[in-house]
């Protein structure tokens, strides 16, 4: 079965360099294009995708009217609902014509067929067990590293922006195309210092919009140390589910990893499920914490406006008081 769905690297030489991860993935979404009509529109589609940039302090909020995110955005991920579909993660339930590249022999690289940036992968293991940090952390720091050379890596937690919860898998996306990227050295700065040693930071950033951690090393031992014990925190708050709430961004350049532990309170506002016209179809999740915020519905994009976007985060973010009392700053 697993044979189905691996494309080798002769093959995959026809489309592209294969140096280095990245360019494997370049060269799979290439042959992806090829021979799959869906992954090629939708790409294709994302040359006229329609944006807007709302401003905030030492920060820009970008939203995206992608009407093919609609799947992922409207998602049943209720117990019965996920028990009563096939898994569209597992290797038996991949289209024929989807394939992908090994990695680790543990997971699979993917082009995401439903794609928000111009290379967008899903990287799930090979294994349907369910989604939990605790159990890949590491995997996560060597997937981003492995893959350094154009993308970030992603973890929606399984109560946080996660359409399969029960199988575990990773997304990546083309670097810079996230005002969080852009804008993380200013926040840094003005961010309030948890931690740091010789070869290890951990900040608090709090601003008008976002409430984050991010954790900074070139040491991936002290990454995970540090993850543990912020992770330990986040339990204290919240013991109502088998995994705190939370999303997570690796972005590993210049031989560090820039590691950004989003706690959240709720996956969707209280928008989500409004009726008619207070209907605001948003599902926010690791891409929408970059500030990236992804709206399926035309209308949704034309109306939304920048109350809306605070309110909207307010609610699925932890207060700033919140994180400073719980690292009591």
């Amino acid at each position: 079965m697993l044979d189905n769905i691996l494309i080798n690297d002769n093959e995959l030489s026809k489309f592209g360099d294969l140096n280095n991860l990245s360019e494997k993935a370049e060269a799979l979404l290439n042959q992806q294009k090829e021979v799959w009509e869906l992954v090629k529109n939708n790409f294709a589609a994302l040359d006229n995708v329609e944006t807007k940039v709302y401003d905030f302090v030492n920060y820009k909020i970008s939203t995206q009217y992608n009407p093919s995110r609609i799947i992922s955005s409207s998602a049943k991920v209720d117990k019965k609902s996920i028990e009563n579909r096939k898994c569209f993660l597992c290797k038996e339930n991949l289209p024929e014509v989807q394939k992908g590249v090994l990695y680790k022999e543990k997971y699979v690289l993917l082009i995401n067929p439903y794609p928000i940036f111009k290379q967008h992968l899903t990287i799930p293991n090979l294994e349907h067990v369910p989604q939990k940090i605790e159990d890949c952390f590491t995997d996560l720091l060597e997937i981003s590293k492995d893959l350094e050379e154009k993308f970030f890596v992603f973890y929606n937690g399984p109560k946080c922006g996660a359409s399969a919860p029960d199988h575990l898998h990773f997304q990546a996306g083309l670097k810079n195309s996230t005002p969080l990227e852009k804008y993380y050295s200013i926040l840094i700065e003005n961010g309030e210092k948890i931690l740091q040693s010789e070869n290890l930071r951990t900040s608090l950033i709090t601003s008008d919009i976002f409430n984050f951690i991010c954790i900074q090393s070139d040491d991936k031992n002290q990454i995970e140390i540090e993850f543990e014990r912020v992770l330990t925190k986040l339990k204290i708050l919240d013991t109502s589910t088998e995994e705190p709430l939370l999303n997570i961004i690796s972005h590993y350049q210049n031989n560090m990893w820039n590691l950004f532990v989003i706690p959240r309170k709720k996956h969707r506002p209280d928008q989500f499920f409004a009726e008619d016209d207070a209907k605001l179809l948003i599902s926010p999740a690791s891409v929408d914490m970059m500030g990236l915020l992804i709206t399926p519905r035309e209308n949704d994009f034309n109306i939304l406006t920048k109350d809306d976007i605070t309110d909207i985060y307010n609610q699925v973010l932890l207060s700033k008081e919140e994180l400073l009392t719980l690292f009591k700053l």
